[in-house]
């Protein structure tokens, strides 16, 4: 067995190999649900702050931030 492959079963049978790959997962299941909620509800609550900031000051449009870099 080559240095790698020893190294990754060495790292697997780790208890604290492994509890980094479980958080590192949960984090990805985190990420990846805020993601899909923000897909799906982005545009109804963008349009909810536009409706808010027209009742406050008048004719304000809400621009979100811009994302490039």
């Amino acid at each position: 067995m080559n240095k790698l492959m020893m190294g990754v079963k060495r790292f697997w049978q780790e208890e604290e190999g492994t509890e980094v790959v479980e958080w590192a997962l949960v984090g990805g299941l985190i990420v990846a649900a805020g993601a899909g909620v923000y897909s799906l509800i982005g545009a109804q609550v963008a349009a909810k702050m536009d409706s808010l900031l027209n009742t406050v000051n008048g004719t304000a449009t809400y621009e979100p931030p811009s994302t490039d870099g």
